[in-house]
């Protein structure tokens, strides 16, 4: 992956070096933004010490923040961020996972890819006991201390709506996103098992098998929920029932949610054919220059 570069002041920098000129440590750059003040011609002769920037840094303790700082690397104002706290359900790969039937003599070894979930069985004490979806024999344990929970590392999807809602905007259509993005609800799965997910899990879901970037996803989902929502429609989504051919036993509430669930497939699915937009939102503005920008580095790859 090449390694972007961020004009600041005369120097073209790192996101590592922007970070260690900003003596900010064990955090992640997500995001560089610069201030414009005005015309284009304008900044190019703006001197380096008045130059404004911000940038999105998220750290795995602490609560993420948004910087802005000036040109001379000099930090002007730290701003935390309100980021979606989901309940305790999933853990991500630890630094000291180890099989939990460690008995055995052929225990299956603790390699695991470095970003998958594995299902929180049981926390007892300061031990967690964790293990892999769809292999129920794979049982490890592993520290309280060593845990990283899913809620400390918010998806791609939560993380750029969590992008787009701060700092504040006159958008009043993000925070209710997030709203909706949060709601949970029992799935059946096509085997017949029951499990909750959140309605950002679904749309994730729904986005991954459409082949579409988050952006578009996003772009998607937010239409189709303004019209369920200027159509009356109370859901609880996702509660809902992928294979249901009679509805008439169904509550209102579960046929609201059932058509929520289609409503967002179906506008999923005409995104990933045909980009529509609506200029008159700023939201969606900057959505769109996201995907475009997205889908020429997928041509520069292809390329």
């Amino acid at each position: 992956m090449k390694n972007r570069m961020y004009r600041i002041g005369y120097d073209l920098v790192s996101r590592r070096e922007l970070l260690d000129r900003l003596e900010l440590r064990e955090c992640l750059l997500v995001e560089h933004k610069r201030i414009t003040t005005g015309p284009s011609e304008w900044e190019q002769d703006t001197p380096p010490e008045q130059e404004r920037h911000t940038i999105l840094v998220r750290y795995q303790s602490k609560p993420n923040e948004w910087l802005t700082f000036t040109g001379l690397y000099e930090i002007l104002s730290r701003e935390p961020i309100p980021w979606v706290d989901l309940p305790i359900e999933y853990h991500l790969f630890g630094v000291e996972l180890i099989p939990g039937n460690i008995r055995r003599d052929k225990a299956p070894q603790a390699r695991i890819p470095a970003r998958t979930k594995l299902q929180v069985a049981a926390i007892r004490g300061e031990t967690v006991f964790v293990t892999v979806p769809g292999h129920p024999s794979r049982k490890y344990e592993m520290s309280l201390f060593h845990a990283r929970f899913a809620r400390d590392f918010p998806t791609e999807l939560e993380l750029k709506v969590q992008v787009f809602a701060f700092p504040p905007r006159p958008d009043i259509f993000v925070d209710w996103l997030l709203e909706e993005g949060r709601k949970r609800g029992i799935v059946t799965l096509p085997t017949g098992e029951r499990v909750e997910r959140s309605a950002f899990q679904v749309w994730d879901q729904l986005r991954s098998e459409a082949g579409i970037s988050v952006s578009a996803a996003l772009l998607a989902i937010k239409q189709a929920l303004l019209v369920l929502d200027r159509a009356g429609l109370e859901t609880e989504f996702p509660n809902h029932n992928q294979e249901v051919s009679d509805l008439s036993s169904m509550t209102d509430a579960e046929r609201d949610a059932f058509y929520s669930y289609h409503m967002v497939k179906a506008a999923i699915s005409s995104v990933a054919a045909l980009l529509t937009h609506d200029p008159k939102d700023p939201l969606q503005d900057l959505l769109l220059m996201d995907i475009m920008l997205e889908q020429q580095m997928k041509r520069r790859r292809e390329n």
